[in-house]
């Protein structure tokens, strides 16, 4: 009987997260290239296992590095106010029309929003690129209401050293390999490339306990991830240039033609998360609360 039920949840759980994917890939695709619309998207669905594990980031919610806002499209917002933060002034533009509340501003520098508590805190990959990480630590700490959570999306150490090409490379010529690893970090400016365990302990330092570490990633949304890599490189240096993504004249585009690709995020994203020391986790999704006990 267990089993039965453990399955039969196993392919609910499943066909929850294909309709969602069958509503949400279009409308990602016309908005970010593939590769982004991949890794947010499978954010996405972590953060549905995190809050059906966890309990639902409710209340007075804060995102840090919000950029447009877009992904809290894809969320209930039933039961909490948005607030972002972010170091770009046109992404915050962007988002005054989705977020209830933004402002410009670094949480390194000081707590954003004065004396406003928050019941939960998202750093949707935005932490690592932080030089001074203690200092955001602190602030955030400092604006968070007694017993809040705090949900980060960070890379691994490891995350620009996979996929096929990188093995290839690390295997036969590691410097070339580390060379070319070391590149996409210089570009993406990753301060912070630690191990979860090395993370426990910096959020242990100012104020947070961590409760569960995930990973976040598989085989087959990796090597989708970098097949489309270069290709959102490009499209990266047209929203420098222009404002936005080419990938917004999708929208054009009947909705059946987009199935297949659909299908194809189906099929890759069909597992969110996976043990965060999994060969092909690519970052972690770190789960942490308040520490009532540590010194402000």
């Amino acid at each position: 009987m267990r089993k039965s039920f453990v399955r039969a949840g196993s392919r609910k759980t499943q066909d929850d997260t294909n309709d969602f994917l069958a509503d949400s890939v279009p409308r990602y695709l016309t908005h970010a290239p593939v590769a982004l619309s991949l890794r947010e998207l499978n954010r996405l669905l972590a953060i549905k296992r995190i809050e059906r594990e966890h309990g639902r980031l409710h209340g007075m919610v804060l995102d840090v590095g919000c950029g447009d806002g877009f992904w809290w499209t894809f969320l209930d917002r039933r039961g909490r106010q948005i607030y972002g933060v972010d170091i770009s002034s046109g992404e915050i533009d962007r988002a005054r029309s989705i977020l209830d509340h933004v402002v410009v501003a670094d949480v390194s520098e000081r707590p954003p929003f004065g004396g406003i508590e928050f019941d939960a805190i998202i750093g949707n990959c935005s932490l690592e690129h932080v030089p001074d990480i203690d200092g955001a630590l602190r602030n955030l700490r400092r604006s968070a209401a007694r017993d809040a959570q705090l949900v980060m999306f960070v890379p691994t150490p490891n995350w620009a050293l996979q996929g096929r090409t990188q093995h290839f490379l690390m295997n036969r010529w590691p410097r070339v390999g580390m060379s070319l690893g070391g590149a996409l970090n210089g570009f993406f400016q990753h301060w912070h490339l630690y191990h979860h365990r090395v993370w426990a302990s910096i959020l242990s330092s100012n104020g947070w306990k961590v409760r569960k570490v995930y990973g976040l990633g598989g085989e087959r949304s990796e090597f989708l991830f970098r097949l489309f890599l270069p290709s959102g490189f490009v499209a990266f240096l047209v929203k420098t240039l222009t404002g936005s993504y080419p990938n917004r004249l999708l929208r054009y585009v009947p909705r059946r033609l987009l199935t297949p690709i659909t299908a194809l995020f189906q099929h890759s994203l069909a597992t969110a998360l996976v043990d965060p020391d999994h060969e092909s986790a690519y970052e972690y999704v770190i789960v942490a609360r308040l520490d009532s006990s540590h010194a402000a």
